[in-house]
């Protein structure tokens, strides 16, 4: 059996054993908000919650746990209540597309809005708070089973899957084969698991410091692999201190071969840093930064996050909104059914104008398509020797079924959540009145959130580009001056920050026709100044590189052709980035 299959079957089991598990133990009134918490769960497996397990249990915790407070003060809705609505839509919208940066918001959000239309009674509150515990461990303990084997220290497995992995190329180069830049799957997944923890982002320690370096190197080294044409020799020379990277010297990286061709000293420099920090000793302890670099970092933070230019903050704040507008008018003039106003908006409302037109589309059909499916549903029950009862059971299980076998497909993942809706509301509706209901108000929805969308803070993948790609030039140029410091003899120790904000910051970037030279302009820049910095850490500056740098980086001058070998490559690699930087200046 494939682990698609397995994952799929895993997902259904859990999804009706969380039905059986919260009506037995929590009542009828939370089997709902059970189910929304087991598609919370996996659709939160992307976003790595083993790392500091504790601390991720009592967010996802706190989260419910508000949600579940403010839900029964929602009934019956006063003003008080819209306000509080407002301040829970934006804080789960905003934390959970910030930290996961993804629609996982919206189990969350429609779990919030159940529970806010199947109230309860103050007696019945605590059962309703332990099921949403429950659902935390349920969250959070699945999220650890799954995520156990992820790495955030080098371990003697993790290394030698890195080595592995060039090795696996170099032998590919040996045949005579093309290797790809982006056959090097397992440094960039590595990277990349590390790269939005927060410490790593804002507070590495010494330790977190030296295994991002290690991983940048690895990344160095395959790209130049497979951009040089080395000779055989320098090939099994790198094989070979690659095999002993854990014992080598750092002084003994380039003796043994003659380089022959311009890729291999860079490659020989890169290995000489991972050798460099794979011999520190360094403490996992870690020490809180003072109060004044705190306040240096979030000041900065707060003015990129909580801005009208940051798409999380935009789209959260038109969710609590839009959210806060459906209720003023259920309170004004007391709408019947206009939950499924909240339903609707949740899986309409998207961050980019661009998706808008497209989702609209697909929800609209699905909602059609499922009355369809209900219709016949009813016109056969008179002839189903079963009770009403059972037949929204087996609808809700086969629904859930095909929700979970073809969950990527948003038609029919939509198409089953509107039959859901609308089969489950045969219990406290007669059935046309449902229909009917259902489609004014996906009707409405669909409109309001349309318009809402294009007219109030219209926000397109193409804002956040040319946005990202100006703060990747602004991060390029903090890193040039970082070089700056370190040469006028201050320290680096922001470096992994600066690096790791920076491919935080580019992932977010739409690459096309129009941008991708200064896209690739702007990842060369910041190879390279990553490159110089790690270099100056471990081989130090003489007098002579380090005045021939400073001259490039504020005179325009050009390479000393006086310096060593080594320096000459740092000298290079400087006036290069040089360049490059005046020409991203100019695109931008």
């Amino acid at each position: 059996m494939n682990k698609g299959l397995k994952r799929k079957i895993f997902m259904f089991s859990a999804l009706i054993g969380a039905m059986l598990f919260y009506m037995i133990f929590f009542g009828r009134r939370n089997i709902t908000v059970g189910v929304m918490i087991i598609i919370a769960a996996f659709m939160n497996l992307n976003e790595d919650l083993s790392y500091k397990p504790g601390l991720s249990f009592v967010k996802v915790l706190g989260l419910l746990l508000i949600m579940g407070i403010v839900s029964y003060l929602n009934s019956p809705i006063t003003i008080v209540s819209c306000i509080l609505t407002f301040l829970v839509v934006f804080g789960t919208t905003f934390s959970s597309y910030h930290l996961f940066r993804s629609d996982v918001y919206m189990p969350y959000l429609l779990c919030y809005f159940i529970m806010s239309a199947n109230p309860v009674t103050l007696e019945n509150l605590p059962a309703r708070l332990m099921a949403l515990a429950c659902g935390a461990v349920f969250i959070v303990g699945l999220n650890i089973v799954l995520n156990r084997d992820k790495h955030y220290n080098i371990s003697k497995e993790t290394l030698d899957n890195l080595v592995e992995e060039l090795n696996r190329s170099i032998d590919l180069k040996l045949d005579g084969k093309d290797v790809s830049v982006d056959s090097f799957k397992i440094a960039k997944g590595f990277y990349l698991s590390l790269f939005h923890r927060f410490e790593y982002k804002y507070f590495p320690s010494p330790k977190q410091q030296s295994v991002l370096n290690i991983v940048k190197a690895f990344q160095s080294v395959g790209y130049l692999l497979s951009q040089s044409d080395l000779s055989d020799n320098e090939l099994m020379y790198i094989k070979k201190v690659l095999s002993e990277i854990r014992e080598i010297k750092i002084e003994d990286v380039f003796e043994g071969v003659e380089i022959e061709s311009k890729g291999m000293t860079p490659i020989l420099l890169n290995l000489e840093i991972i050798v460099n920090e794979l011999n520190k000793d360094l403490s996992d302890e870690f020490a809180i930064p003072d109060k004044k670099i705190i306040t240096q970092l979030f000041k900065p933070f707060n003015r990129r996050q909580f801005n009208f230019r940051s798409v999380k903050f935009v789209f959260a704040f038109k969710m609590a909104v839009i959210m806060l507008l459906w209720e003023v008018l259920t309170m004004l003039f007391n709408l019947p059914f206009t939950k499924w106003l909240f339903f609707v908006t949740v899986s309409m409302m998207v961050p980019y104008i661009d998706d808008m037109a497209y989702t609209a589309r697909k929800r609209i059909q699905a909602t059609f398509l499922g009355v369809f499916i209900f219709a016949i549903i009813l016109i056969a029950m008179p002839v189903i020797p079963i009770s009403q009862r059972a037949v929204i059971i087996i609808v809700v299980v086969i629904c859930l079924f095909v929700f979970v076998w073809k969950i990527k497909d948003r038609l029919i993942r939509n198409t089953m959540t509107t039959l859901m809706s609308v089969t489950t509301s045969l219990s406290y509706i007669d059935a046309p009145k449902a229909v009917a209901l259902k489609i004014l108000w996906v009707i409405v929805g669909v409109a309001a959130v349309s318009l809402f969308n294009f007219k109030f803070l219209p926000y397109s993948v193409e804002k956040e580009t040319r946005n990202n790609l100006e703060n990747c030039y602004r991060i390029n140029e903090k890193s040039i001056d970082l070089i700056r410091q370190k040469c006028l003899g201050g320290n680096a120790e922001n470096k992994t920050s600066l690096f790791v904000s920076e491919s935080i910051v580019r992932e977010n970037i739409q690459v096309n026709d129009d941008n991708r030279e200064l896209y690739n302009l702007q990842v060369m820049i910041s190879n390279l100044c990553n490159f110089i910095l790690s270099y100056l850490d471990v081989n130090g500056c003489s007098d002579e590189l380090n005045n021939n740098l400073l001259d490039i980086i504020d005179k325009d001058s050009n390479v000393d052709n006086h310096l060593d070998l080594k320096e000459s490559v740092m000298a290079w690699s400087m006036r290069y980035a040089m360049d490059m930087f005046k020409k991203e200046r100019k695109l931008i």
